[in-house]
């Protein structure tokens, strides 16, 4: 991802926090510092809080950063609605001082009929008192539930370059949320204030750590049983689908395909019956059941060709890349090893649906000349490769898009996996593997 790219991210998650939400984030560039506080202070600006800055010695870039995202810094200044501290206003304040000072920030604000308080602050001004010193008054803005009863956010900035390994976990223990890159993380590691400023804590911190790992167990284990019911529900959202569009594929080839193939020969016995003029217009009609007809094969293949249940994936694929061809004017190619391999029933089915929704792809987007197809069975594997000539793309930024989701959940449901290799002016190749137990292979042949 781009530099460009994750900063707008990391603008959209800071832009994120609420009322009474208290994050900490580690950085160890001056750039960083600047674009995740300038982001946070013009959400507050949008939303008509009161916002406060105090930095160790970066205000003139944290307010030439605002101007330059087009905020009128002295107007609001002017205001009262911003406020930005340097490390001498902060100079020999102790962490109990600055307990009061938000208060009394939260308290002016909610006074002056600000919509809220939020308050961003480069933690360098703490740096002359002692890492429990620091620990303690952020524990004490949670006991305190300063947050809550102002309805008011907190971003506390670490530079990790100034601040000890030591320091920065007791940091990240005191704090609800943290900033991991360019999202907001819940933390697991966060102990409650009562908890934490507690006589006992030493004492009792084993016992946090093994209730806070049995805890996490228990999260891992609802969330893998969930994402089993996803799956399971999924596949028999995905066998219904298919059984439904086989029973419309026969329908329309059988009911509706039969009826034409009757019009056509009816017209064929009687055209000899008709006026001249009646007569002439048969061929006409002729043809346009023809196409009708073609177009119901074609709807009835692409819904669910019975020659991938009747003769087996190879036959079925073959016919789809032919078809492809015909249709998109792209040269194509198909190959199979051996000619009669086969699968279990949900494997060749996934395995289709994957190569259709590759070829549609390509068709839509790829402006590709060539387009290869190879279905290999060896080593207990079953491989649909599919590689084009085409523009190529980039993988990362179209990861999300649905058509490739969804190729690759339908691998996964059955047990495969998908992997696409693409660069813009490369083409594209596309690789499906499942998992084939040769034991079980059919004898059809090709």
């Amino acid at each position: 991802m781009d530099a460009g790219n994750r900063f707008e991210r990391v603008r959209a998650a800071i832009e994120q926090l609420g009322p009474a939400d208290h994050v900490c984030t580690l950085y160890h560039e001056r750039e960083t510092e600047v674009a995740i506080a300038v982001s946070y202070i013009r959400a507050g600006l949008a939303r008509g809080e009161l916002c406060v800055c105090v930095v160790d010695d970066g205000g003139a870039r944290i307010a030439a950063a605002l101007a330059s995202e087009g905020v009128d810094v002295a107007a609001e200044m002017g205001k009262g609605r911003l406020a930005i501290f340097e490390k001498p206003l902060a100079h020999g304040l102790q962490t109990q001082d600055m307990l009061e000072k938000i208060e009394q920030f939260a308290t002016d604000s909610r006074v002056a009929g600000h919509a809220g308080f939020r308050i961003v602050g480069e933690m360098s001004w703490a740096l002359n008192g002692t890492m429990r010193d620091l620990a303690e008054f952020e524990a004490r803005l949670n006991l305190n539930r300063v947050w809550e009863r102002h309805s008011c956010v907190g971003l506390c900035q670490f530079d990790i370059r100034k601040f000890t390994p030591e320091t920065l976990r007791e940091m990240i223990i005191v704090h609800p949320l943290v900033v991991i890159g360019d999202r907001i993380c819940r933390n697991p590691y966060y102990v409650a204030p009562e908890q934490y400023l507690s006589p006992d804590w030493p004492r009792l911190e084993a016992d946090w750590m093994m209730t806070n790992l049995e805890r996490l167990q228990q999260s891992q284990d609802s969330l893998r049983a969930s994402q089993e019911r996803y799956r399971s529900l999924s596949h028999r959202l995905l066998e219904q689908q298919e059984q439904e569009r086989a029973a419309l594929a026969r329908e329309l080839h059988d009911q509706l395909g039969q009826s034409l193939i009757a019009v056509s020969l009816n017209l064929e016995v009687i055209k000899d019956e008709l006026s001249p003029a009646s007569s002439a217009r048969v061929p006409e009609s002729m043809r346009a059941i023809k196409d009708m007809i073609e177009q119901v094969r074609t709807l009835a293949f692409e819904l669910r060709p019975s020659m991938l249940d009747e003769f087996g994936l190879v036959r079925a694929l073959r016919l789809l890349v032919e078809r492809h061809g015909k249709r998109s004017g792209i040269s194509t190619s198909f190959t199979a090893a051996p000619t009669d391999v086969r699968a279990p029933r949900e494997i060749e089915t996934a395995c289709f649906r994957i190569a259709q929704e590759a070829l549609n792809n390509i068709a839509s987007h790829a402006r590709a000349h060539h387009v290869e197809v190879t279905l290999t069975g060896e080593n207990n594997d079953l491989e649909l490769m599919i590689g084009d000539d085409g523009v190529g793309f980039s993988v990362e930024q179209l990861r999300s898009s649905l058509g490739l989701v969804g190729m690759r959940e339908r691998a996964e449901l059955v047990g495969g996996r998908l992997d696409i290799e693409s660069a813009l002016g490369s083409g594209t190749t596309l690789r499906a593997r499942f998992p084939l137990h040769f034991p079980e292979r059919a004898s059809h042949a090709e």
